[in-house]
């Protein structure tokens, strides 16, 4: 099979941990929903369990205690583990944004950021054997009502299945009472204890009928491995004990499903410095030393780009928290990803790790804004692909699929323009036509169909129109290209290059042996296409290793849309022009 080689991993960052091989790669890196995934993989060969945290991000044990079991030394085996499985929810702080994405896994949805991610999640489920989902819910699980907080419709202190047992393969049932015993073990006061939660999801007369939604329905009814759902309560006040508690029971199950492991520790340090007061901001080049400390102003010039970049003190690893800086005017948009061009002053940046507000800083604008245009039509500000473009009204931008766009205002106008993207929906509750401020993924089927003009070589056509009250009427279109990849361009063992044509189904001719990816050539960036050799993805300078028979397939970076595949047989002779690489 193809596998990365570790050694030669440029993007898959080393992590200070123990297994054999550990391994960091971010999926839709540059957006605002980018997605870091943990491969640890140990010397001898076992299973591939899967454990996600932070799926709704209201329930913080649970994405602290999957990023605390990054630390973790695996000696047989392989664990994916996915933190933080939906970064803007875990900035708010709230279960869903759009759409909850834990029910989002019943079929490939298409509309929103959530159901990108959801790709990435099927598609890491599809290489494990087993899946432990980790979540907080409200109370206490109890099969019999005590309390308005103990009962069955209570969630916390549980370990949730869909079924006792599937196809007679898989027994559920049994699996967690034999892990139980070890879970509730110590636990102090016993009102504390977990207990088994089987939802009976199959039975058409579920109380539960949604959570054939859900991830771990998916996990056992499409994929067919067992799948479990660990949840702590949000109504037990210490977050340590519950991170501790819910690390231990997530160990118990890895060490069921075969995975052996040295277990983290959760140090007190851990959580006592947990998010970190002290982060790194950098507005415009300029360091605000600590967000305990920020001055009462921040002094910046209107009409240029606003670069503000957020970093996470050193000693803070351990958890890994995910910043954020929001504007006043855009509560949602994470401007520690992306570029502002600031047509109009808004007051403050709101500073958060993990969705713990640290700071603000307040705007204190100097010098003239931008006058408008005294003739001729007025012109769209944009970003495209993070770089800067000025649009005419009644002009044409170009651009391709997958490709990243926020709408930034009118040039000289310090109004809050209205900007409708006419057909794409980006904030789900408050569809009033405002859609500046916000991600847009260029993709025509993220698009009301009858909103898109499409064409006969694959181009579609989409508007965006001013609607500001009192505004003259303005427009221009987006011209949207198919993407494509002419070539592959890989350096072998001995330094030799070459150049593989991207012909998707054809069968690719290629010795087994070590390769570096060197670039992908296509009518875009590199970084907006995905190579996967095999079932791992590959990055420029990244190596992987080739097998006699493989195949690699290439993938949007924004969406995870499969752009095709190609074989690989590796028992016919190379036969293609090549040069040694410098």
């Amino acid at each position: 099979m193809l596998f990365p080689c570790v050694l030669a991993a440029a993007v898959w960052l080393a992590l200070p941990c123990r297994s054999a091989q550990a391994e960091m790669h971010t999926f839709f890196p540059g957006t605002q929903y980018s997605l870091d995934v943990h491969f640890l993989r140990g010397d001898k060969p076992g299973p591939t369990v899967m454990v996600q945290g932070g799926i709704q991000g209201d329930e913080s044990a649970g994405f602290l205690t999957a990023q605390l079991l990054t630390r973790a030394k695996v000696t047989r085996g392989t664990v994916i583990i996915v933190p933080r499985a939906n970064p803007p929810s875990i900035h708010e702080r709230k279960r869903a944004i759009n759409v909850d994405l834990n029910r989002r896994f019943d079929k490939d949805y298409n509309e929103f950021y959530e159901d990108r991610l959801a790709r990435v999640i099927r598609f890491l489920v599809a290489q494990s054997q087993a899946l432990v989902h980790l979540h907080e819910g409200s109370g206490f699980y109890d099969p019999v009502r005590k309390s308005d907080l103990r009962g069955p419709m209570r969630y916390g202190q549980s370990v949730i299945i869909d079924t006792t047992e599937y196809k007679r393969s898989v027994q559920l049932e049994r699996l967690v009472r034999q892990v139980l015993v070890k879970m509730n073990d110590g636990i102090t006061p016993k009102d504390y204890a977990f207990q088994l939660f089987n939802m009976d999801t199959f039975n058409d007369r579920s109380k539960y009928l949604e959570q054939r939604k859900s991830l771990t329905y998916y996990a056992l009814s499409s994929v067919g491995i067992p799948a479990v759902a660990i949840e702590v309560s949000k109504n037990i006040p210490d977050l340590s004990w519950k991170t501790a508690q819910q690390l231990k029971a997530t160990v118990l199950f890895l060490r069921q499903f075969g995975v052996e492991l040295e277990a983290p520790r959760l140090a007190p340090e851990d959580m006592k410095t947990y998010p970190g007061r002290n982060l790194k901001v950098m507005v415009n080049g300029r360091e605000i030393e600590s967000t305990a400390r920020v001055p009462a102003r921040i002094k910046v010039s209107p009409g240029a780009p606003l670069d503000v970049r957020c970093e996470a003190p050193a000693g803070s690893e351990s958890m890994s928290p995910v910043t954020a800086v929001f504007a006043s005017d855009r509560p949602g948009f994470n401007l520690a990803k992306a570029p502002r061009m600031p047509m109009a002053p808004f007051q403050t940046l709101d500073v958060r790790a993990d969705g713990v507000p640290l700071g603000k800083a307040t705007l204190e604008w100097t010098g003239a804004w931008p006058a408008a245009q005294t003739s001729g039509p007025p012109g769209f500000v944009i970003w495209l692909g993070g770089e800067l473009k000025t649009v005419p009204s009644g002009g044409v931008l170009d651009a391709v699929q997958g490709d990243q766009l926020v709408l930034e205002g009118v040039w000289g106008s310090k109004k809050d323009e209205i900007l409708n993207l006419k057909g794409y929906v980006t904030r789900v509750g408050k569809n009033d036509g405002q859609d500046a401020g916000q991600e847009v993924i260029l993709d025509p089927k993220g698009f009301l169909p009858r909103f898109v003009t499409q064409q006969d070589n694959g181009v579609f056509l989409c508007e965006v129109v001013r609607e500001t009250p009192k505004e003259p009427a303005a427009k221009f279109t987006i011209r949207v290209h198919p993407r494509e990849v002419q070539s592959l361009i890989l350096a072998t063992a001995d330094g030799r290059e070459i150049s593989l044509a991207w012909t998707p189904g054809k069968h690719m001719h290629l010795a087994p042996g070590r390769y570096t990816l060197k670039d992908v050539r296509g009518n875009g960036p590199a970084g907006m296409v995905q190579l996967f050799a095999g079932k791992f993805p590959v990055k420029i300078g990244q190596a992987f290793q080739v097998a006699d028979k493989d195949e690699l397939v290439l993938r949007q970076a924004t969406t995870f849309a499969e752009m095709g595949k190609m074989p690989v047989t590796g028992r016919v002779a190379l036969s293609m022009a090549s040069r040694v690489v410098p």
